[in-house]
């Protein structure tokens, strides 16, 4: 009787154990969103790298060469393509051409490192992790770099434009 009490004795203070064990990481804040993107802004243009600069004809054996290699693809408001900055500096993305954006969940205006850019933050294994993307507005228009590390080495020919819609 005492060999079959001793195991279940140990599984109870085991799952005592779990139950009180809490996470203690603290929860990450990028602090109050700047004013200038704070808002629901709508995806109108987007330029980007072709994914394949060959191109292949099956009923011959030549390979020609595109030389095109940026793509423009304009977006009409019927199917609407949003990125919304709230004021507690989260930030969420709606549509099928913004899921690059689904796992960033918060964002800060950041003026001090070379220009203005974007701190856009992911979580992953506990650990929230930065990365940028420069920050340009063209009359109401917000364009974003994502191959911007410094003022300098900004990408012109890669861009987002957005238009806001609240």
């Amino acid at each position: 009787m005492r060999t079959v009490l001793r195991p279940i004795g140990v599984l109870l203070v085991l799952a005592g154990f779990l139950v009180t064990c809490k996470d203690t990481a603290p929860v990450f804040s990028p602090g109050a969103s700047d004013p200038r993107v704070t808002g629901t802004w709508q995806l109108v243009e987007r330029r980007f790298l072709k994914d394949s600069l060959y191109t292949i004809r099956q009923d011959t054996t030549t390979i020609t060469r595109d030389t095109s290699f940026f793509v423009t693809r304009r977006y009409a408001p019927a199917s609407p393509q949003t990125l919304t900055f709230a004021t507690d500096g989260k930030l969420s993305a709606y549509g099928t051409e913004m899921t690059y954006y689904y796992p960033i969940n918060y964002f800060r205006v950041d003026s001090t490192f070379d220009g203005l850019g974007v701190d856009l933050f992911i979580t992953t294994n506990r650990a929230t992790v930065p990365f940028r993307q420069g920050v340009a507005f063209q009359g109401d228009t917000l364009v974003l770099l994502p191959k911007c590390y410094r003022r300098d080495q900004c990408d012109p020919e890669h861009y987002l434009k957005f238009i806001r819609v609240r």
